[in-house]
């Protein structure tokens, strides 16, 4: 397809260039400092190298402080020792983590700003922050050295720059410390999927610890079910006490409870979960009381659990009432707050909130270049799958389009229409689906929406079954069912919006990353006829060699994936189930455009996982682009790389749907893109080939033989009235 990309290109005036959405922002990863004094962020450098940048609080003083001259740094934590900073690279998306201390002191700085300790760059092992608390002058560091399946603990000295080992272990995927960098639980996943968490044995208080059955008790089990709404939080002030979510077979959206570490069986319920899943929890960062919850259904909605801040909370609510509070930030002494607000429509704005003034002090706008270009807007909605599920899914229309007003429109959708998401007539649409799968999409900017929607197209986004953020029940259902009711979920979805004259069926793609690469590869092989085209982004193909080829460290909580997909390879029976639902299988099947993006160094879905498919195609003579990039991996960090695999979407998309695009050359953004196909078969296989065996368990098209229903829902969209109640203390959105 790629040679066949030579369209005249349908540029208008107001299109949004590539490099305005998708080069690196001018911010990103902002926090401050533990004294409130500094804020840091991430930004590319002169040489368009991502490194770490600091800024006075209280003056307009920035410095770069990291100058790593070819990798980019990926995240930073301030420490306890003030001036010190750790920060994190790999190697091209390997995601063996690496890990420097860096002296961020003018004086440092200006003796050798290049100067760096490491702490961990060994190839092959992943190093993680598994303690870090502000205060002391020590992390917790855990490092697969030994065995690539679970990390050793390290006790990393800021000071003196030494790596003891504290714990050698060969038994838990996971560990929890306390608020003085106590380990005190881990988690190791049960034969039956349940996941058995331990606390340390009162015993045993001399390191070198250990994973040894001895040195730890059984404090409580979390079933199979529960396990997508249950997780500790942390620690109160006295380590005595610990926050979890937690649901049991009661319960599907959970709650946030605390209880005695000696008593887990007594649980304080402090806040049950209304419409969605906790979403986020703010803790007091010295006193560790809760102060705050958030629930995301549509949108946020803020619940306050501590009358302490509700001056603050109400003050910065009101202060952006049509965006969603979220907050970056905070010194140890709630001085000083990084604040920031969600909306669809403009890139995040950031703010300085003073506490013992009342005020916030506008900082940035990330993408400051997009201010002056009309943004879409996303709308949450819902409805309901053939088999009576009701799911959560977004629209993002075209900025321009014109809307059907709600008197003209039947009853029925009068709802959708005040909503704002019923178009004059039937937009060309990409679903887009999101990876995961346990994930979800949620409200906000995003890149990616602002630019589908600005060449033309609508974008839909489903939160299918296997989602999270909605319950247990949700996230549950989805157990087994890649290629079938999952898949189903997106086919509603579009029928829904073509019901509802969203969308033109003939001019509807589906793409995806991870999870939804895969579902792309599914759609165009299960169900050809369904979509226009196709865009895979380091999407599996095979279910057999994804399972066969996980990251080592995943294998601590391999059940569970076992679990989530349905099957496993170690029998017959299962290798037949995830053959059934692997496209791979049915390559010969796909009769419309598909291009496939891939990073040669991907760690979750390996390069073969693409290469595989494309060769199935090609034996069959049936065209596909294919686009690998060397230098990443899942997923495309570069600028430059984001860039050109935008670039070639954006091409493909208008080949496919006619919409708008920017013109791109391959080679324009000096991008390390290898055009591996470009649409028709190689050379070396332009001759018959034997056809692929069928799987004797083909996938089932239909579960129930039904007409797709859809009932307009109750308008779960937050009003300019709404209230929020916290102990009868009211927080209002004008």
């Amino acid at each position: 397809m790629l040679l066949a990309l030579f369209l005249i290109p349908l540029v208008s005036a107001d299109l949004i260039p590539r490099e305005l959405l998708f080069s690196d922002p001018k911010y990103s990863s902002i926090s401050l400092s533990p004294n409130g004094r500094l804020f840091a962020y991430i930004a590319p450098d002169e040489n368009n190298v991502k490194n770490v940048f600091i800024k006075c609080t209280s003056c307009k003083h920035t410095r770069q402080v990291t100058f790593e001259d070819a990798t980019d740094v990926l995240g930073y934590s301030w420490t306890g020792v003030p001036d010190v900073i750790i920060y994190s690279q790999d190697r091209n998306g390997d995601e063996n983590t690496m890990l420097f201390k860096k002296n961020i002191s003018e004086e440092a700085l200006a003796l050798d700003r290049q100067k760096r300790t490491v702490i961990s760059n060994r190839p092959g092992v992943k190093a993680v922050i598994l303690g870090n608390n502000n205060r002391d002058s020590r992390i917790l560091v855990g490092l697969n050295d030994e065995n690539p399946a679970f990390h050793n603990i390290y006790i990393f000295d800021l000071l003196t720059d030494t790596m003891t080992l504290h714990l050698k272990n060969n038994r838990f995927p996971v560990f929890f410390v306390d608020n003085d960098l106590n380990v005190r639980l881990a988690a190791e996943e049960q034969p039956d999927g349940s996941l058995m968490y331990f606390r340390l044995s009162p015993k045993v208080n001399r390191p070198p610890l250990s994973s040894l059955p001895s040195q730890w008790e059984e404090l409580l089990v979390v079933q199979p079910d529960d396990r997508a709404i249950t997780s500790p939080i942390g620690f109160d002030k006295s380590n005595q006490y610990m926050y979890w979510l937690w649901g049991d077979e009661n319960i599907d959206l959970g709650t946030l409870v605390v209880f005695n570490i000696d008593a887990p069986q007594h649980k304080e319920v402090l806040y049950t979960a209304t419409r969605a899943q906790i979403g986020s929890i703010l803790i007091h960062p010295v006193d560790k009381t809760v102060l705050a919850v958030t629930e995301v259904y549509h949108k946020q909605e803020l619940f306050v659990a501590n009358t302490t801040v509700m001056q603050d909370l109400q003050y910065l609510v009101n202060l952006r009432p049509f965006g969603s509070l979220q907050i970056l930030s905070m010194s140890l002494d709630m001085s000083t707050w990084l604040v920031t607000y969600l909306s669809s429509d403009k890139p995040y704005e950031v703010f300085l909130y003073r506490s013992w003034l009342k005020t916030a002090e506008f900082l940035f706008n990330v993408r400051p270049e997009l201010e002056e270009y009309k943004l879409n807007k996303q709308i949450g909605f819902d409805f309901r799958t053939r088999d009576d599920m009701v799911l959560q899914a977004y629209i993002s229309l075209p900025p321009d389009a014109k809307l059907r007003s709600p008197k003209d429109v039947p009853a029925a959708d009068r709802g959708y229409a005040e909503l704002g998401m019923l178009p004059v007539e039937p937009q060309k649409m990409v679903v887009l689906v999101h990876g995961g799968p346990k994930a979800r999409d949620d409200y906000g900017y995003s890149a990616t929406n602002a630019w589908l929607t600005n060449r033309g197209y609508a974008v839909l986004q489903v939160n299918f079954r296997g989602s999270v953020g909605f319950g247990k029940r949700l996230t549950n259902a989805g157990d087994g069912e890649w290629g079938r009711k999952m898949h189903f979920d997106i086919l509603d979805s579009v029928e829904f919006a073509v019901a509802k004259g969203i969308a033109n069926r003939s001019q509807i793609a589906i793409m995806g990353g991870s999870y939804g690469g895969y579902e792309t590869l599914a759609a165009l092989t299960f169900t050809p006829d369904e979509f226009a085209c196709g865009v895979d982004i380091v999407g599996p193909s095979n279910l057999v060699t994804l399972l066969q080829a996980v990251p080592p460290y995943w294998r601590g909580f391999y059940r569970d994936l076992v679990r989530m997909m349905g099957a496993d390879i170690d029998t017959e029976e299962g290798r037949q189930s995830l053959t059934a639902r692997s496209p791979l299988f049915f390559a010969e099947r796909v009769t419309k455009p598909v291009m496939i993006l891939q990073g040669a160094n991907d760690p979750r879905v390996k390069q073969k996982e693409s290469d595989q498919f494309v060769a199935a195609l090609q034996k069959k003579f049936i065209p596909v682009s294919y686009i690998l990039y060397p230098d990443e991996g899942h997923g495309f960090r570069k600028a430059n790389n984001r860039l050109a695999q935008c670039g070639f979407i954006e091409k493909f998309l208008h080949s496919c749907l006619g919409g708008e695009y920017e013109p791109y050359q391959h080679g324009q953004y000096n991008s390390s893109a290898i055009v591996k196909s470009d649409g028709f078969p190689a050379e070396e296989v332009r001759k018959p080939a034997t056809p692929l065996p069928l799987p004797t368990l083909a996938p089932q098209l239909f579960y129930r033989p039904i007409k797709p229903r859809f009932a307009a829902p109750p308008l779960h969209y937050l009003p300019t009235s709404q209230t929020i109640f916290a102990g009868g203390l009211p927080i209002k959105h004008r």
